[in-house]
């Protein structure tokens, strides 16, 4: 089976949201947020191509706009925003529309990318950055070994729950639940 790196961000979030897009497909509504997000990429790609790699640290890198990996060793796949190359290194970058720090299901979702990028080229990806699109700012995060185990272990996770088909627990962060497209569903949590 073939996951996507967004489901690992969607696991870091909250458990169940992935439960139920694997469950009942098409169930949840798309919120404002998330359809604004989309337009907002579409429009930084555009005024990527004239910012300098000076924020990146990989001046002279090639950059590869929404790029399609799957490995099927790692039973995962994904588009990426951005691919930073190098002759013997590679970054990934992934454009949010958020004004918050990263957050833990960011760092899934760069290491998930990160594996791919490295199954796929053969090239070793030492960061992974968050462009965080309202402000312009760019956040630098490790892509070190500890992550690269976490999202193995999370997609061991994922598949249980996908295969055996039991409810995981919802995010203890309750105020995300607020603006879930699931939120009728957990009727445990309201």
């Amino acid at each position: 089976m073939i996951l996507r790196v967004t489901d690992l961000k969607q696991w870091g979030y909250c458990p169940r949201v992935f439960f139920y897009q694997r469950r009942m497909p098409g169930a949840g509504k798309q919120t404002y947020k998330m359809g604004e997000g989309k337009t907002a990429q579409d429009m930084i790609e555009q005024l990527e191509m004239r910012r300098t790699l000076k924020e990146y640290g990989l001046e002279g890198a090639v950059r590869r706009f929404g790029v399609w990996f799957e490995n099927e060793a790692l039973g995962l796949g994904g588009k990426l925003d951005l691919l930073l190359e190098m002759p013997a290194e590679a970054a990934v970058v992934e454009f949010k529309l958020t004004s918050g720090e990263v957050m833990h299901n960011h760092r899934l979702q760069l290491g998930g990318y990160s594996l791919l990028v490295e199954a796929e080229t053969g090239k070793t990806v030492k960061r992974g950055f968050v462009y965080r699109i309202p402000d312009g700012r760019v956040f630098a995060v490790a892509i070190e070994d500890e992550l690269r185990t976490e999202v193995r272990r999370t997609l061991e996770g994922m598949r249980e729950v996908t295969r055996d088909g039991v409810l995981p627990e919802p995010t203890p962060v309750r105020n995300r639940c607020e603006e879930c497209e699931y939120a009728n569903f957990c009727g445990d949590v309201w």
